[in-house]
């Protein structure tokens, strides 16, 4: 019975942290210009409109690994540990992961070189930290892709000894 309430809470973490990304995108574009006028006294500009579009472009692969993520869990609550779409979604994972690293350096270059944006230290870190933290997760889902199907050849293997 413990078991049961702690996956289904798992699975319900995942679905409110999606539920709190897409309401805190909606209010990006609001925060955003806030900011910029209370904080830096930028009164009509476009800048917080072309932050919020590079902010939305970003989020794209990242809301996709939350749906991928809220469909493992899902599994996990249906105690389903070796289905076969297991290595599937965690492939699905790294891809959006890599793909992240890739968007969010060419939306920050972009947001450099086009709309002449240079923030330096506040853009430099955050910038190195994703790039870093996305990949660890892309390897990571890779890796444990590889791992669940290696698994489930052997449960198969098994199953069919039986």
């Amino acid at each position: 019975m413990n078991k049961k309430y702690a996956e289904n809470i798992l699975d319900k973490i995942v679905l409110i942290g999606i539920a709190l990304t897409v309401i805190l995108l909606l209010f990006t574009p609001l925060g955003i210009t806030a900011i910029f006028k209370s904080s830096f006294g930028i009164v009509g500009s476009k800048m917080p409109i072309n932050i919020s579009i590079g902010i939305y472009i970003c989020a794209i692969p990242y809301l996709i690994a939350l749906v991928y993520l809220k469909k493992l869990c899902s599994l996990i609550a249906k105690k389903d540990p070796f289905s076969a779409s297991i290595p599937v979604y965690l492939k699905r994972i790294s891809i959006c992961a890599f793909s992240e690293v890739l968007i969010f350096n060419i939306v920050q270059f972009g947001l450099y070189y086009l709309f002449d944006m240079y923030f330096y230290a506040l853009t430099i870190a955050p910038s190195v930290i994703i790039s870093f933290v996305a990949l660890a997760i892309g390897f990571l889902s890779i890796v444990l892709s590889k791992l669940f199907e290696m698994a489930i050849e052997i449960k198969d293997e098994n199953d069919k000894t039986i």
